[in-house]
């Protein structure tokens, strides 16, 4: 079997392939979308994070695919309707980077109360400007999260752990999970209107694209600050950056974006 791992994974994951009896690996990270065409021509396997778009090309160019496997949440970067059709099965690792995940998004709500980067190039620049940089408090402050799934709702327990009310938007949350997890199931447009902070957690589909737009920054509150760890999009990053430079937006975090190298 020969596997093609297109984008960069542990090492540790690439040493455990190639030790199987029989098994071929190919590692070619940052290839070309022209060159993945041809290096998928004689694959069984191909292994991908986000980088490298699995198309319906891509799969029609690679006769002998049978599985793609995706180090990560979510498959969006796979045509999964045409990987179907062919019989190749999709595959990906939801819990994988559940806490680690839900660890950076908390740590973008934190600078985004308290200015941690913006102090430390201060500093560096020689300046004592301590009032600049006083921040907020977490507590007592209300949490929307907007997708309450694994790492949604490790992001609940963490702003718990900080005294804060949170708010949880999910069409598939059952009001018996939402009572379990001691969060509050709303309606999107309440949750809008009452977070002091906003966080999204969910694949990127035709329904969650620009999600967060200006009619939806519209509907919160003067100071909300918003955090996006999940996929680039979601919230619309113009809506955003007009929101930041009015000053109805105060902070944003962001580790995903619409228009990724």
């Amino acid at each position: 079997m020969k596997i093609l791992v297109a984008d960069k994974i542990s090492p540790k994951g690439v040493a455990y392939l190639r030790q199987q009896p029989g098994f071929e690996v190919v590692e070619a990270y940052g290839s070309s979308p022209e060159k993945v065409l041809q290096l998928v021509k004689d694959v069984h396997a191909i292994a991908v994070r986000s980088e490298t778009k699995i198309t319906r090309e891509v799969i029609a160019a690679a006769p002998l695919l049978k599985v793609v496997g995706r180090a990560g949440v979510g498959v969006d970067n796979v045509d999964v309707e045409a990987a179907t059709e062919r019989g190749v099965v999709v595959m990906n690792t939801p819990a994988g980077n559940t806490i680690a995940t839900a660890e950076l998004t908390f740590t973008h709500i934190l600078c985004g109360a308290r200015p941690v980067p913006q102090a430390a190039a201060s500093m560096k620049a020689g300046q004592w400007d301590r009032k600049s940089f006083s921040g907020i408090e977490l507590f007592k402050k209300t949490l929307g999260i907007v997708g309450l799934g694994r790492i949604g709702g490790e992001v609940a327990k963490r702003a718990q752990a900080f005294g804060m009310r949170v708010l949880a938007y999910d069409p598939y949350l059952a009001p018996s999970r939402a009572k379990a997890m001691q969060v509050e199931g709303v309606t999107l447009d309440q949750l809008l209107a009452e977070s002091d902070y906003i966080t999204v957690h969910m694949p990127m589909t035709d329904d969650t694209k620009h999600m967060i737009d200006e009619a939806a920054l519209a509907k919160c509150k003067k100071g909300v600050r918003l955090f996006n760890c999940a996929r680039g999009g979601i919230i619309k990053e113009a809506a955003l950056l007009a929101g930041l430079k009015s000053g109805h937006v105060a902070a944003a975090g962001l580790d995903v974006f619409e228009d990724e190298p």
